[in-house]
């Protein structure tokens, strides 16, 4: 019904004759009209109309609804055309190597066997990007992509490009004085990288070797604590010692 009819039927206190629910598959007619506040009988407006659709969007089943008017002598009947959301029936893992599908799958919020929710897709792809940047793969880039299997099934696939375990080129302390380099690394977790002429160059064991001298955010917050410990047991009460900042470069 265009603006200017649907005014002119307001002040003329036309009412909805009729509600109808059209393109809905899984969800069933009174779990949809069950949320529905405007009734046959009600008086029908814009306002009234505008406030079903909004309903319908929140109940997070469609993700397109339209309506459409027919006047007739006692009124208007009404009918929501409704889209579902894709629905999910298997959620699957690609690309990923160092964790296991088992170990990814404890870390996403979205489940299968329900329909598509946006946000939560991408929540669990941004999940999946810092476990892996916990175990030192900085680069790591996660894509949820919706899949169709057939009409009615979908898969949600996170394709994981991996990359490469960032190495620590360096660590510089900046503003300490009261500690050598060397006694910050006997008690710090993060470790410079240490190639494999190491064990000529420098009489150390290869990083390759124990893992040492991969970038890990969580060593490197734990790290922060044991500075500062360090620092109050020589007597520096007062000693602040701020959030590490990581330059990543592809040399």
């Amino acid at each position: 019904m265009p603006p200017v009819l649907a005014v002119a039927a307001e002040q003329a206190g036309v009412k909805v004759t009729a509600i109808e629910i059209r393109g809905n598959k899984r969800i069933e007619l009174p779990a949809i009209t069950g949320r529905l506040t405007l009734k046959p009988g009600d008086p029908y407006t814009p306002e009234n109309v505008r406030g079903q659709i909004k309903i319908l969007y929140e109940t997070g089943f469609f993700e397109d609804v339209q309506v459409e008017t027919e006047s007739g002598a006692g009124g208007v009947a009404l009918a929501f055309l409704v889209r579902e959301k894709p629905f999910i029936t298997e959620i699957v893992f690609d690309g990923n190597k160092e964790l296991s599908d088992d170990k990814l799958k404890e870390k996403i919020t979205i489940k299968s066997q329900a329909f598509l929710d946006q946000p939560q897709a991408k929540e669990s792809a941004e999940k999946i990007r810092l476990a892996y940047q916990g175990n030192g793969y900085f680069n790591c880039r996660v894509i949820p992509v919706v899949q169709t299997l057939d009409e009615d099934r979908k898969r949600l696939t996170f394709f994981v490009k991996e990359g490469d375990k960032a190495r620590v080129k360096t660590v510089n302390f900046d503003g300490l004085h009261a500690v050598t380099k060397n006694e910050m690394f006997n008690v710090m977790a993060t470790r410079e990288w240490i190639p494999w002429y190491g064990l000529i160059t420098q009489l150390k064991l290869p990083s390759w070797i124990s893992d040492a001298g991969v970038l890990k955010q969580e060593e490197m917050n734990n790290d922060v604590e044991r500075i500062k410990e360090i620092l109050l047991n020589k007597g520096y009460l007062n000693v602040r010692v701020g959030l590490p900042t990581v330059d990543l470069s592809r040399r």
